[in-house]
């Protein structure tokens, strides 16, 4: 039936009513202007904002027929509502395999016009990537993504990654939303500043018409005579607002009430007063309906509760009607210009969102729902049923039915690495348990698989809920469930910064169930909780085999012990606890590390060598650390879990990479490398906003790339769990401290130190306590406070003695023999940096013992041993050269300056100096700049002005006035040069600072002070 049901194409171009644009001109030019550019391989991001009916459609459609005037291939898709648009709902349609196939494959997750299941994010977003170049570089492209501001999360961010690439394509890719449907929330407008940011995006927000618009618009369809066309016109602007559509509408209105009409020498205007009933869209349309007859109304209500978009089948299922009489149906709502038809004649959409609204608005409430369960209905009557459309039309329909097809839509979601989109899904649906059989406890199952789902982007969202399931859990006398609920917690806990009380609640949790379970039951007893707590905690496991009865359950039941002593372990062994690891989880390991094993005794492995690995970093075996985290990525990997081997490889990076292993630089950029891309395959499980680059930050800070960490820094949000705020907070410290910027350092250091140095261990990060607490010691000797450098210090004694740990031992020594130095013992800080040295080269930590050779040389200085002091100076030298950090090399070449000046050879410490002023001005390091220039005055050389990033005084000059939006022409003109050698400046430029484009570059030196 459906496939007889068609609108032909001379139809369907009929149908499209003329674009409104008066008053659009400038608008019109700079969209053409890029459509040109994209033509010469220069492609473009537009942001095209603006209120309900401004013009953005019609905007789009100009330039959608000027593209296809040109030969370009145009591709365009909508999103229709939030809370039915799947995810990746608009890619899905916009890159469907038919329509692509002649030119290029079609994204393999899209093949078919249906989504297949996303294992990696990244391989999706970069197959996505793939499609459009090979497009582009087959033909210039036009896309268009229409009403984003219904996008689902995975949308969003799938355009942020693609945008940065247009540039490099003949593509422009503009994108249309309603600005005043942005909430702070709403993953679109987290992301604005970036889209125009990183791809260079031009953001056009459309602005109500004036009335000299108006007066264009007026003249352009009737001749008037004047005095009748301003009182139009200021009817126009009072009852419009300057928004086109309205105008359009009420043009209309007017004419078909016969109050306004054209003539071929005089047009005729009546009196205008009597029409004005508001609300005004809503007169027009139900005027516009009305014309067409009473018996047309029934059917396009139907049409505006399908949706936006209306399968004809589908409309004459639900209406109950045959071919003939929906085809004059159509027809008639066409010459309306109430629809529109598909290009392949199988549906009709609605010509403005505002349309179909208003309709919507008419329908009496109980009428719609009854109309939303039957279009429900019908869709379930269906082979393979849109879950997310299914559920939309019952939630309307009020429909207790709705909950099942919201947890299936969040399945989907959820295997498609969709998250938030599979949580908000499970959300509503618990609000239609009422009356369900056992709601309470499917209740407290949602509960539990929202907070599995939540743990890595809202986990202190996500406890309150969580903390209900459990007391409802409770009073039901289901002591499994709310054992299983009360672990959850804990995990929830830790992962948002309370890891005392996390690790506490997992073990209490743990201790209950293992009781349960170690109990005898059958087969039929298996915990069904405790398989969706699997279920939820990994992308996917295998289910038990039932068949096999006695051994199915034996398996499970170990199997789920152990999934749960090896997500302990690791949070044990993250925080430092003493004992952490066992000799039963390193038989366990021995025992269950085979081919054979469940899935579920292998998830455990996983997590239990990652536990591993953290206590081998911590007790000084980085070989058995690299291998274990190594396995445990391995065992991840089979389950397509990116998060946690992002989150391995950050540890790794940290516990490893940045300090046993400093001298291979190599290493820490491979592990920060590898966290990227996994980051970027995990990206719907994050909070949205977090950059994969967030992997660079701690390998930036050690490569001098500080410029570059700081705008990773400044563009991130809050990140919602503790391994990922762990880079961003430890990076910021460093560096704030580096820059000078002390109160931003201690900002980092005190929410997580609430009793300051009597802060006890065991509820941070073990490695990221003792850290912030060395730099809150030397944050304390910059200050000359050496009463609380010595509490802290005191403090990472006790920390390391806690935990029985060796990583910090080197450190907390060094730290020792900086305070005694500030405290005029040279003799005691000599022995404890060589004692610190001593620590450091077994196991080897060549950080360490840079620091400490520096330390002893500067001793030797003040003590004029400058043989010696040289001898130290050069060992640490050497490792900065090994390990490739120009800060070290920075500090140790003023070292040596100070040595060289003591001995009387002032020359060369002047040309020490310079290299030294070099660095820190490029990485902003002002305090160690304001030493240099001290020694610089010194050695009789005058200060000189260093600018950041290796920028030349002349550059500086260009940068500047770039900064004041000059041009090339208006740039060569005040510097008496050529527009090309402007060109080029400009290019070095951006090179030296890092940056994309110009306005990027403008901030920068705006930041750095040069503006």
């Amino acid at each position: 039936m459906g496939a007889d049901r068609s609108i032909g194409q001379a139809s369907a171009a009929a149908a499209r009513p003329a674009a409104v644009l008066v008053g659009r001109a400038r608008e019109r030019i700079l969209l053409r202007e890029e459509l040109a550019a994209a033509l010469g391989g220069r492609g473009r991001l537009v942001l095209l904002g603006g209120e309900a009916g401004i013009g953005k459609t019609s905007l789009a459609r100009d330039l959608t027929r000027e593209a296809e005037d040109l030969g370009v291939c145009v591709l365009a898709s909508h999103c229709y509502d939030l809370t039915n648009t799947p995810p990746y709902g608009p890619w899905l349609d916009l890159l469907d395999g038919d329509r692509l196939r002649p030119l290029v494959a079609p994204p393999a997750a899209f093949a078919g016009g249906r989504l297949k299941q996303v294992t990696d994010q990244a391989a999706l977003f970069a197959d996505v990537r793939r499609c459009l170049a090979e497009l582009a570089a087959a033909r210039p492209v036009f896309v268009l993504l229409e009403d984003l501001h219904w996008a689902d999360p995975a949308s969003v961010e799938l355009l942020r990654h693609i945008a940065p690439y247009v540039g490099q394509w003949r593509v422009l890719l503009v994108v249309t939303y309603r600005v005043n449907d942005l909430t702070r929330r709403h993953p679109l407008y987290q992301h604005l500043p970036a889209l125009v940011r990183e791809a260079d995006g031009m953001r056009l927000d459309l602005r109500g018409l004036d009335r000299e618009a108006l007066r264009g618009l007026v003249a352009g369809r009737f001749r008037l005579a004047d005095a009748d066309a301003e009182r139009l016109v200021a009817y126009l602007e009072r009852h419009a607002e300057g928004n086109p559509f309205f105008t359009v509408e009420l043009l209309r209105a007017l004419q078909e009430e016969g109050l306004l009409r054209p003539g071929s020498d005089r047009s005729f205007l009546g009196e205008l007063a009597r029409v004005v009933v508001p609300p005004l869209l809503h007169q027009v349309i139900e005027v516009r309906v009305a014309r067409l007859g009473e018996e047309m109304r029934p059917p396009l209500a139907i049409a505006a509760v399908i949706g936006q978009e209306v399968p004809l089948d589908l409309w004459a299922t639900v209406a109950d009607l045959d071919d003939e009489a929906l085809l004059a149906i159509v027809e008639r709502a066409v010459e309306a210009q109430l629809l529109e038809t598909d290009r392949d004649g199988t549906r009709v959409r609605f010509v403005h969102a505002l349309t179909r609204e208003a309709l919507y608005e008419g329908i009496l409430a109980p009428r719609r729902r009854s109309w939303h369960r039957r279009v429900a209905e019908s869709l379930m009557a269906r082979l393979r049923a849109d879950p997310d459309t299914v559920a939309f039309h019952l939630q309307e329909a009020g429909d207790p039915r709705a909950w099942v097809w919201l947890v299936q839509a969040g399945d989907r979601a959820q295997r498609v690495y969709a998250w938030r989109t599979a949580i908000e899904r499970l959300r509503m649906a618990t609000r239609f348990l009422d009356g369900v059989e056992d709601e309470d406890r499917m209740r407290c199952r949602l509960a539990c698989r929202i907070g599995w789902l939540a743990r890595f982007s809202d986990p202190a969202g996500a406890v309150s809920a969580v903390e209900e399931a459990a007391r409802t859990a409770a009073r039901l006398g289901e002591s499994v469930l709310a054992a299983e609920l009360g672990w959850l917690r804990g995990v929830l806990l830790f992962y948002s910064d309370h890891v005392r009380a996390g690790v506490a609640e997992m073990a209490e949790g743990k201790r209950r169930l293992d009781a349960i379970e170690t109990a005898p039951f059958d087969a039929a007893g298996v915990p069904v909780v405790t398989e969706s707590g699997f279920v939820a905690g990994l992308p996917w496991v295998d289910a038990v085999d039932s068949s096999q009865d006695d051994v199915a359950v034996e398996r499970f039941r170990d199997g789920g012990q152990r999934f749960r002593r090896g997500c302990l372990i690791w949070q044990l062994a993250s925080s430092g606890q003493p004992g952490a690891v066992t000799d039963d989880d390193q038989q366990f390991v021995a025992l269950a590390d085979v081919p054979e094993s469940s899935s579920t005794n292998r998830a455990a492995v996983a997590f239990t060598y990652h536990g591993f690995a953290i206590d081998h970093a911590a007790m000084g075996r980085p070989d058995a650390a690299r291998m274990a985290w190594t396995r445990a990525r391995e065992l991840f990997a089979e389950f397509d879990h990116h998060a946690l081997i992002a989150f391995s490889l950050l540890t790794q990076a940290r516990d490893v990479g940045h300090t046993y292993a400093a001298a291979i630089p190599d290493v820490r950029r491979r592990l920060a490398a590898e966290a990227e891309a996994a980051l970027s395959r995990a990206g719907g499980a994050l909070r949205p906003g977090i950059s994969p680059r967030l992997a660079w930050l701690g390998c930036f800070v050690l490569d001098g790339c500080w410029a570059e960490a700081v705008r990773i820094l400044d563009d991130l949000p809050v990140p919602g769990n503790c391994y990922l705020r762990r880079e961003m907070t430890d990076t910021r410290a460093v560096l704030a401290r580096l820059r000078g910027e002390r109160e931003i350092a201690w900002a980092q250091i005190r929410p997580l130190f609430p009793d300051g140095p009597a802060t006890e261990p065991g509820d941070i990060i073990q490695q990221e306590g003792l850290c912030l607490q060395r730099l809150a010691a030397d944050l304390c000797l910059d200050e000359g406070n050496r009463t609380t450098a010595r509490a802290w210090l005191e403090a990472h004694d006790r920390w390391l003695a806690w935990s029985g740990g060796v990583l910090g031992r080197a450190d907390g020594q060094l730290g020792w023999a900086r305070w005694h130095r500030a405290a005029g013992d040279r003799g005691r800080s000599r022995d404890l940096a060589t004692e610190a040295l001593s620590l450091a080269a077994a196991p080897e930590q060549p950080l360490v013992r840079l620091a400490a050779h520096r330390l002893l040389g500067e001793i030797d200085t003040a003590d004029k041993q400058f043989a010696a002091g040289e001898d130290h100076l050069t060992a640490a030298l050497d490792l900065a050269a090994a390990c490739e950090t120009p800060f070290e090399r920075a500090l140790t070449r003023l070292a040596f300056a100070e040595l060289r000046l003591a001995a009387g050879s002032m020359g060369e410490a002047g040309t020490m100096l310079d290299e030294v002023r070099r660095i820190c001005a490029s990485l902003g390091a002002a305090p160690t700049l304001a030493r240099a220039e001290a020694l610089a005055g010194r050695a009789g050389k005058p200060p000189t002005e260093i600018y950041p990033a290796g920028l030349t005084p002349r550059e500086v000059e260009v940068l500047r006035l770039l900064a004041q939006h000059r041009t090339d022409k208006e740039i060569a003109e005040e510097l008496f040069v050529g527009p090309r050698t402007v060109q080029t400046h400009v290019a070095n430029i951006l090179n030296k600072l890092g940056v994309d484009n110009r306005r990027a570059a403008a901030a920068e030196a705006a930041r750095v002070g040069l503006v």
